[in-house]
């Protein structure tokens, strides 16, 4: 497996993010080639959605985001973004909340102030699922490329971990989950459970060329990996809450607190 990084100008507020990455491609001495995943950072396509959001400008503040403003001592407009965001609040610690944002956990909904200017914070990428194929499909047709997967990636934790490893917050044209139930361990004996996090994997691989300073790498190519290209996947990557380890394991210790 090969990993590229390719670099971009800076990205502004509703820059033509697609139309930039077709060109800095067609400059570049990668290129892009057959059975290639391109990675592409979430903050950049929310960035070129204008997804950036000047905290001064948030004025209708909740009672809730104040009381947990107040509990986390956390910046009240932040927080009514993250509520807004959220379809569930878990709880959190000292300048961080935990939610449930596009189907998964996520610190402060996914909220970045990194790179977003003073008093800005950029929020996640509005309509993933369709992004991620519409960027697919149309850099497959720029290039006359058959078989081209692409990852929108952004950075998580993980519990009783230090540090963020990668993850597919969407995917297109590729299986990006490997089913391996059933298949024989070293002893012969038939996995039961194991599938394997395929695009997570790959997002987590290229977190190492994904920029998160000043570098202005927000592309990684990855070559020669073996995953199953499709245009139709039958896997999908999120899980309901009650098949989730812990999810149940968490409700089970909140229940016997009480």
């Amino acid at each position: 497996m090969q990993l590229f990084s390719l670099k971009l100008p800076i990205i502004k507020k509703n820059d033509p993010l697609l139309e930039i990455l077709i060109n800095e491609i067609k400059n570049s001495e990668i290129g892009i080639q057959e059975r290639d995943i391109v990675v592409i950072s979430e903050k950049v396509i929310a960035t070129s959605q204008g997804r950036v959001i000047d905290l001064s400008e948030v004025k209708q503040i909740s009672n809730e985001a104040k009381e947990l403003a107040d509990k986390y001592d956390m910046n009240e407009r932040f927080i009514e973004l993250i509520l807004r965001e959220s379809s569930m609040i878990l709880g959190g610690m000292l300048h961080v909340i935990l939610s449930k944002t596009n189907g998964f956990l996520i610190a402060n909904a996914g909220i970045d102030q990194s790179n977003a200017g003073p008093g800005k914070v950029v929020l996640l990428p509005s309509d993933l699922k369709r992004v991620v194929w519409d960027f697919r499909n149309a850099l497959r047709k720029e290039f006359k490329i058959e078989h081209l997967g692409l990852i929108i990636a952004d950075s998580r934790v993980q519990p009783l971990r230090v540090g963020t490893i990668g993850i597919a917050i969407a995917t297109a044209g590729f299986e990006p989950i490997e089913d391996c139930i059933g298949r024989p361990d070293l002893y012969d004996r038939p996995l039961e459970i194991t599938k394997r996090a395929v695009a997570d994997d790959l997002a987590s691989a290229a977190q190492f060329l994904l920029g998160e300073g000043n570098e202005q790498t927000p592309i990684v190519l990855i070559r020669d990996v073996s995953v199953k290209f499709t245009d139709n996947p039958q896997t999908i990557t999120e899980m309901a809450p009650e098949e989730c380890l812990y999810m149940n394991i968490f409700s089970q210790y909140l229940q016997k607190k009480k």
